[in-house]
């Protein structure tokens, strides 16, 4: 079997490499098996086939999730593999807006046409003065969510002398084990704002953390600078624009330029270079590419956004591996067990697992299942797609 890929960006060649001889890859195909993007708009009900969409990124507010499930389409992201590059980039944006880099460009700039070199000397010395800044060692660092980008960041601030508080009310062990022990943890989201000279936030846009960074919320920031390079939306432009105008905020420094804040003085804004390093499009085209070719072949589920997590290889004397997906509703495994058992077929391994939407099966048979099965299977209450494949 060929399986059809859409790309619908640019994606890095030695990602698509992977793929091989299985694979159809093209931006121009109309009916794929399967997506793959990193910022384009993915509307799955616009694809009658389609499987599953791998974002080559971690953010996956320009895929239609909800449409997915409903359809049985998995959509997976790669949380991490950009994080050391936006990690870096929040420290860049730190540095340009602490010491007045983007002023000082500009003004360079201005005297470019100056021929006599002693003369741009002098002008400069004199004129220098003007961008003077200030140091972050030795100040503290407020970091909102403690995912692998806000780790990296805490553990980058705390190499750098600052000093860090985060906020992270669910608290992974795996990042956890990552962070540097000097580092302040708490679930209080006030406590982190009210104390610290800088704050940057690092948690996915969802509904609730939308206008996260509000009016209310920055009542308490007594600090100068306040990093986005997470999702534009987490950060209320009103309330940065009003603080701004009353003095109380020195710079918001951010990934996603809008027309409502880009030309306000203290606004720093990068054309969205957050995962824009040749290393992180590698690393997520690599494993935005593995997730999808272990799914559509052995349907194994990693960094899905809306299924669970299955892994497992098939079992060796297997023939088929049947993927069923359904509603997360009690006795959906019992009554996909009958009809296999009244059809004579026997279950060499059966795995489940549920999120509290979505049930997701691998079942793994001695023999290939007749078509009418899979009809029977696929027509049961609450199922949402059944596919076979074959080993």
């Amino acid at each position: 079997m060929t399986y059809k890929i859409k790309t619908m960006n640019k994606v890095s060649p030695k990602g698509l490499q992977l793929f091989g001889d299985k694979y159809y890859v093209s931006d121009a195909e109309s009916s794929p098996d399967a997506i793959l993007v990193r910022s384009a708009l993915v509307d799955t009900d616009s694809f009658d086939d389609i499987i599953a969409v791998a974002r080559a990124g971690a953010g996956v507010n320009n895929i239609s999730i909800e449409k997915a499930s409903e359809k049985g389409v998995c959509v997976f992201n790669t949380p991490g593999a950009n994080a050391n590059a936006v990690a870096e980039l929040v420290f860049v944006g730190l540095g340009v807006g602490l010491r007045n880099i983007d002023k000082a460009l500009k003004w360079v700039n201005s005297i470019s046409d100056m021929t006599d070199a002693d003369a741009m000397n002098d002008l400069v010395e004199k004129n220098k003065s003007q961008f003077s800044g200030m140091e972050y060692y030795g100040k503290r660092m407020g970091i909102i969510g403690l995912g692998k980008i806000g780790v990296l960041t805490a553990n980058g601030a705390i190499a750098r002398g600052m000093k860090v508080i985060a906020y992270e009310p669910y608290p992974s062990p795996m990042n956890m084990h990552k962070l540097d022990s000097s580092v302040q943890v708490t679930d209080n989201l006030s406590e982190v704002i009210s104390k610290v000279d800088f704050l940057t936030v690092h948690v996915p846009l969802t509904d609730k953390t939308r206008s996260l960074l509000n009016e209310t919320s920055l009542r308490a920031f007594k600090g100068s600078v306040i990093l986005n390079f997470s999702r534009g939306p987490i950060v209320d432009n009103k309330a940065i624009a009003k603080k701004l105008a009353d003095g109380s905020l020195q710079a918001y420094i951010n990934d996603f330029p809008t027309p409502d804040i880009i030309n306000l003085p203290g606004v720093i804004s990068f054309p969205h270079l957050g995962a824009s390093t040749a290393e992180a499009e590698e690393n997520c085209a690599t494993m935005a590419v593995e997730q999808l070719k272990n799914y559509l072949e052995y349907g194994i589920v990693c960094n899905s956004v809306n299924f669970p997590a299955l892994e497992g290889r098939p079992a060796m004397n297997a023939k088929v591996r049947l993927v069923v997906i359904n509603k997360d509703v009690p006795n959906m495994i019992a009554e996909i067990t009958k009809v296999i058992g009244a059809a004579g077929l026997n279950i060499i391994s059966f795995k489940n697992e549920s999120n509290g939407k979505i049930g997701y099966n691998l079942i793994d048979l001695e023999t290939e299942v007749p078509a009418a099965i899979l009809e029977e299977i696929n027509h049961l209450e609450k199922v949402v797609r059944v596919r076979m494949i074959k080993l």
